[in-house]
């Protein structure tokens, strides 16, 4: 905004002029206050004295740009421009009119036009800095960000701008200094002190963030931005008290993507299976395919998305979508001459699970397999130490096990650039604590994902996946941006390297000889009203049967209790299994007869202990990656009659199974004959597969070849 009107010689009588100045300078004055519906009047009226008034021009422009009227902004800047074409604040707003408007390139422009007829004004270099920032060209708006602060180091809204460019170039402990710079600087702007929340939030400095927070709803408790910002800080750990601001944001903003996926996350842990979930969710999917279709990003979680019922390619999609926001601005690729060096193959993993998570179970007994004579080994631990077997049986068994726990993605890139690294393998993908970010800037030749997200990561920067043929089906390759390194069961697992555990009677457990026991130890987000309401159907055809289910929160078990009550089962035929450790949690699975799988988000870890314990798994054939799991790991042990076409079959097969004790006693012979000699649980026989996937990979890659799918026997 000009601070002083700039009157042209004009054939209007000169009192006329200096009249239309005043009014100017008296718009400007109350504009500058944030008043803006009542400056329009003033600039108005100089119009009405001198009809080509430059400044009036100008500044009504600027009114009807915030009022969101774009179009008509242009055109009254434009007649500006006509009147002063070098005048270098017109320039300015016209470029960003022009942003406004998604005409990045004739923004961009305008922009740098007001540059060089300014190269000191401040605002001119922050404007540019701001579209460029737009269109993920970080580097080159840190510099400009960089000299508007220079040139003015007041300049609240320049540190704002560079502190968001080094955010996205994954300095996010260098951004935090900024983002308090502006905030000090323009303690009003609540935009500006939001930003200083989320960071303090993302940095884990919880307490700094909780007292921003307050400020904020304290200052604008209707504002859905931060609202939602609150529950995300509640969500690891008060979910009740993030779902009340979650709500909040909605009720404010149905529409809010954030606030949409950090609900339904939550809810669906929570089992909140109500009609507030069930719209938002329609609205989240609403929302999803509408800008997916107009070329927007999907500006949801990949994660949160494979629980919902997206499309195999909506699926995708998503995942693509988030993955192209990693890449921007990531730079040319880091690695070079390390990687070249001569030696063993240099193998990197990069993972926050080492540790006692469902991928640390499985990983657990894989690292010490691995041939040192030909694979140099290393680990990047990007999560917390739990001292659990798990982390010390990984940390014990790699030649290079480094802390990578609160390094920025940036340096960790820059680490495994320097180490050499050949082949990456990122554990993650679009999970919590993801590190995709580090894939992003390609510090390796050769990058893959394994076993953490369920499906394409969607990325250009990733190369391989691994998997099996039933996940990925050769003949769906729309379906993935990777090649492929197909295994004979993509899972690797270490139960042979586990310690017995106990044996247990049912009377240990205060469990029924007779009864039935039905049982899914999966997360409860993964189960949804529909398949609840089906097992409840179970229950009531087998008079004998109970269903055993994590207790992950005493709430949650009083809200599953009265599911049931609702659907006409006695709540005491529910069990809840508390946690152990892996070996006695194998040991009680035992017990068990019948795994019941969630179809629309399959059991995997989970799964393949139940498989182990001798108890057999029924499950639906899905279309997409996590909704074949199941039936990936039945049909490599010879069970494909459990994998079942639909839900209709799957809920008359739990009844058959239980009516009918010879049939369950066959598949478990069936079971039991086939796990000496699986490949699934051939933790050493599935490394060396592995390792001939890299070796391959490699080879291709350095001599010259593109990427192909690679077929493992």
């Amino acid at each position: 905004m000009t601070e002083q009107a700039t009157i042209m010689p004009h054939a209007a009588a000169p009192e006329l002029h200096a009249h239309a100045a005043s009014l100017v300078n008296q718009g400007i004055a109350v504009h500058q206050q944030g008043r803006v519906l009542e400056a329009e009047p003033f600039y108005r009226d100089a119009l009405k004295l001198v009809e080509d008034h430059p400044d009036a021009l100008h500044m009504l422009a600027v009114v009807h740009s915030q009022k969101g009227q774009q179009a008509e902004a242009e055109r009254l800047v434009r007649r500006a421009l006509q009147v002063l074409p070098d005048n270098t604040a017109y320039h300015n707003t016209l470029g960003r009119v022009l942003l406004l408007q998604n005409r990045f390139d004739e923004g961009l422009q305008s922009l740098e036009r007001a540059l060089e007829l300014a190269p000191q004004n401040p605002e001119a270099h922050y404007n540019l800095g701001d579209a460029m920032l737009a269109q993920g060209k970080a580097r080159e708006a840190e510099t400009r960000f960089r000299r508007a602060l220079q040139l003015k180091p007041s300049h609240a809204m320049a540190a704002y701008g560079l502190g968001r460019a080094l955010w996205v170039r994954g300095d996010e402990p260098g951004a935090l200094p900024w983002f308090q710079l502006a905030s000090l600087q323009s303690p009003a702007d609540l935009t500006l002190q939001n930003q200083l929340a989320v960071a303090y939030m993302a940095l884990g400095h919880r307490d700094d963030a909780l007292a921003a927070f307050e400020r904020l709803l304290a200052a604008a408790p209707n504002s859905p931005e931060v609202q939602c910002n609150v529950g995300v800080l509640h969500g690891h750990n008060n979910r009740l008290k993030a779902i009340e601001h979650f709500i909040k944001a909605l009720q404010l903003q149905p529409t809010m993507p954030t606030a949409q996926d950090g609900y339904i996350e939550i809810a669906r842990q929570l089992c909140l299976w109500d009609d507030f979930l069930a719209t938002t969710t329609a609205n989240a999917l609403a929302g999803v395919r509408e800008r997916l279709a107009s070329g927007q990003g999907a500006q949801f979680r990949a994660f949160t998305a494979l629980y919902l019922p997206f499309t195999a390619e909506e699926k995708f999609a998503v995942a693509r979508s988030e993955s192209l926001k990693l890449a921007y601005d990531a730079g040319e690729p880091l690695h070079g001459e390390a990687a070249r060096r001569d030696g063993r193959l240099r193998i990197g993993y990069v993972s926050a699970d080492a540790r006692n998570h469902p991928v640390g179970h499985l990983l657990q007994g894989m690292f010490e397999l691995h041939d040192r004579e030909r694979f140099e080994i290393f680990f990047y631990s990007t999560g917390v130490d739990d001292g659990s077997p798990q982390r010390r049986a990984i940390q014990g068994s790699v030649e290079h096990f480094i802390e990578a726990r609160g390094v920025t993605s940036a340096e960790l890139a820059q680490r495994i650039a320097a180490d050499g690294v050949q082949v990456l393998v990122d554990l993650m993908g679009h999970t919590a604590d993801s590190r995709m970010a580090v894939l992003a800037r390609r510090p390796a030749p050769v990058q893959m994902h394994y076993l953490g997200f369920p499906g394409s990561t969607g990325a250009d920067f990733v190369d391989y996946l691994i998997v099996d043929p039933v996940l990925m089906p050769p003949e769906r390759r729309e379906l993935r941006s990777e090649a492929a390194i197909y295994l004979p069961v993509y899972q690797v697992n270490s139960h042979r390297s586990l310690p017995p555990g106990p044996t247990y009677r049912r009377r240990d457990f205060g469990l029924g000889e007779d009864w039935f026991l039905y049982y899914t130890f999966n997360n409860n987000y993964k189960i949804d009203p529909e398949i609840y309401a089906l097992w409840m159907r179970v229950l009531k055809a087998v008079p004998r049967g109970r269903l055993a289910l994590l207790a992950t929160d005493a709430k949650v078990v009083e809200r599953l209790r009265g599911e049931a009550r609702r659907h006409g089962v006695d709540p005491d035929r529910l069990l809840f299994a508390g946690y152990m450790d892996q070996p006695s949690n194998l040991a009680r699975q035992k017990l068990m007869d019948l795994f019941l799988d969630t179809p629309a988000y399959n059991a995997g870890a989970t799964a393949a202990d139940a498989l182990w314990s001798g108890t057999p798994l029924l499950t639906t054939r899905g279309d997409t990656y996590i909704t074949r799991v199941g039936e990936s790991l039945l049909h490599h042990l010879g069970l494909d009659e459990l994998v079942t076409p639909d839900l209709q079959t799957y809920e008359r097969l739990a009844i058959e199974l239980a009516e009918q004790p010879g049939r369950l006693a066959e598949l478990k012979r069936k079971l039991a004959a086939a796990l000496p000699s699986a490949s699934l649980y051939d933790t050493a026989g599935q490394v060396r597969r592995i390792e001939e996937g890299y070796s391959r990979a490699w080879n291709l890659y350095a001599n010259g070849n593109e990427k192909q799918d690679i077929t493992l026997a």
